[in-house]
């Protein structure tokens, strides 16, 4: 093998690379060696390299094309990304929306719902219809029962996962102290050790999905460049949509730093966040990843304290200390930059609050799996690679990728960080957004169930039990409540003056249940929201029963689309309370 290094210079957008060569070369393998075929003279394989040449580059190629001369020319990064996105498209194409469609059918929305989901809801109607037609006092105190235990069950599980709060830091230290026994008494380290320089913390891909953002460009790249990490291990991607010119003419027009690119997501269906994690996933050389919306502001440590979750578990799983699956998916909590901006900002705060710091830690403190939020989730790159990354249709890919995670034999963990984002601040965008989510817990819910049986083998009890008390209670309580509302106002009523007939323990459990099931969930998300805000924030919480019937009409909106509409993706608009600097403590 001649190594021919004279290094002049190849300008891959006037003189492409042969297509012949570059099919034969997968765009990870370029990824990861820097380089890619260009030509053949002759007998000679000429290489257009954006790293300096290496006999490492040449024994690979000779692996690759076959022993002979190589020569090198030199190219940049970006001509050389460019070059193998157009040599790989039709492949990239069907990675970022197809792939795990086609791979594993049963683990994605693509086909929507089964056939026996389908009739389900056809089924009960007509069931409850036949009630009321032939006994409508029997018919209602079936429903009365049914909404009940639907905004029971729902209400006892967050209930139940907020207070187990309290221990987690007693049994991590239990734990740990357990561990640090074990290593010790088979002379291995006593605990893992911090990097103890940067110059050995692995390479990190950060994912920035963005789609009509040209007015929170500038900022994004203010608050990604606030993150404590090395640049040159920093691998940072604008995912942009090409028919979003305004954003890319952004975003091009700014002095970017070297460790952060755009890249142009082609187009193609399903359009949605997912598909367009999935190409940038394509092109990450990080050994872990994140995703960050475009407006997030992220605790500068964040990746370090990620690194540190995943390499600890790496540690104690090598040296046998423990015996928990791989860690594959660590979320950070997240809050409102903007909480107190108006009353709609302060109930998505509270609600914020109770769900990452009480719901997400009481689940990880049972070890039940836990679905993720939207942004500031980080990956172990080979493992979500495993995963067949996110799914680009379903509109929770967060909530998706962490159940399947667990399905798949992985833990998802929390870290102790968290980013600020932006809450809605308009009703009209906060119901379209929350019709997404709820849209996407139900699709998550009938993806996982297709094969019920299968599913609770897979998982265990404690996936059943995560499955039927949040992914599938969450929504159907939301559909329930207004209902449960109406019935224990028209049966107190009903009861007491009119002088309907009811089981006596029906009506007392009815009113208790609404009753103390929303006192509770006012106080825990209020002591919550004071927690992490102030009081001036957590003393809204006493609103939550009104912000829940907003809850109620995305969720009926939700399953409206779930049956005709299930793949469509309403943009929250972003930027809109940018320069509102909250006084809550955060």
């Amino acid at each position: 093998m001649t190594i021919v290094n004279d290094d002049p210079s190849v300008d891959l957008v006037l003189e492409p690379p042969d297509a012949a060569l570059m099919a034969r070369m997968s765009y990870r393998v370029a990824m990861r060696e820097g380089w890619i075929p260009w030509r053949r003279n002759g007998d000679t394989l000429v290489i257009a390299t954006a790293v300096p040449p290496t006999q490492q580059a040449a024994r690979v190629a000779a692996e690759l094309f076959g022993a002979g001369p190589i020569e090198f020319r030199t190219t940049s990064p970006a001509a050389l990304r460019n070059s193998f996105e157009l040599a790989h498209r039709d492949q990239l194409l069907f990675e970022s929306a197809d792939r795990l469609a086609t791979e594993r059918p049963l683990a994605s929305a693509r086909s929507g719902l089964s056939a026996w989901q389908r009739r389900l809801p056809l089924a009960a109607v007509a069931m409850l219809a036949a009630g009321f037609a032939w006994d409508p006092l029997d018919a209602l105190v079936t429903l009365l029962v049914i909404a009940n235990l639907l905004f029971l069950t729902n209400i006892a599980f967050k209930i139940i996962a907020s207070f187990l709060v309290p221990t987690r830091n007693l049994l991590r230290s239990r734990r740990d102290l357990a561990e640090v026994r074990e290593r010790l008494r088979r002379g291995l380290p006593a605990v893992w050790e911090p990097f103890s320089d940067d110059s050995d913390l692995p390479a990190y891909t950060v994912l920035v999905p963005a789609y009509k953002e040209a007015n929170v460009v500038a900022k994004l790249v203010t608050n990604l460049g606030a993150i404590d990490y090395p640049s040159s291990k920093l691998d940072v991607m604008l995912l942009l949509e090409a028919d979003d010119q305004e954003t890319i003419d952004v975003a091009r027009s700014m002095a970017l730093p070297d460790h952060m690119r755009v890249v142009i997501v082609p187009p193609g269906t399903p359009q949605t966040k997912p598909r367009a994690c999935n190409y940038g996933l394509a092109f990450a050389r990080g050994k872990y990843a994140v995703i960050f919306d475009a407006e997030d502001r992220p605790d500068p440590q964040q990746l370090r304290t990620a690194v540190e979750a995943f390499e600890r578990d790496r540690f104690e799983r090598e040296t046998g200390t423990s015996a928990r699956p791989p860690l594959a998916i660590v979320q950070a909590s997240l809050h409102y930059f903007n909480a107190d901006y108006n009353v709609l900002t302060r109930m998505f705060a509270i609600e914020y609050a109770h769900w990452f710091e009480a719901m997400l830690p009481g689940m990880d403190t049972a070890r039940l799996p836990l679905p993720l939020g939207g942004t500031s989730n980080h990956f172990d790159v080979s493992l979500l690679r495993d995963m067949g990354g996110w799914d680009p249709y379903n509109v929770t890919e967060d909530a998706d990728a962490g159940l399947r995670a667990s399905l798949m034999g992985y833990r998802v963990a929390v870290i102790p960080s968290s980013t600020g984002e932006e809450a809605c601040a308009h009703i009209g965008a906060w119901i379209k957004q929350r019709t997404r989510w709820i849209k996407g817990y139900m699709i998550t819910a009938a993806v996982n169930t297709r094969r019920p049986a299968r599913f609770a083998r897979a998982v265990g009890v404690r996936g059943v039990i995560g499955m039927a008390g949040l992914i599938i209670a969450t929504p159907l309580a939301f559909l329930a409540y207004p209902l449960a509302l109406s019935l224990t106002i028209a049966t107190y009523i009903g009861v007491q003056f009119i002088g309907l007939t009811l089981p006596p323990a029906l009506v007392q459990v009815s009113v208790a249940t609404f009753v103390v099931g929303n006192l509770v969930m006012i106080v825990s998300a209020g002591l919550a929201a004071t927690w992490r805000y102030n009081w001036r924030i957590g003393i809204f919480a006493i609103f939550s029963p009104v912000y829940w019937l907003l809850h109620s009409i995305a969720a009926w909106r939700a399953l409206y689309q779930v049956i005709w509409d299930p793949h469509r993706w309403e943009k929250t608009p972003h930027g809109l309370t940018e320069d509102y600097e909250s006084e809550a403590h955060v």
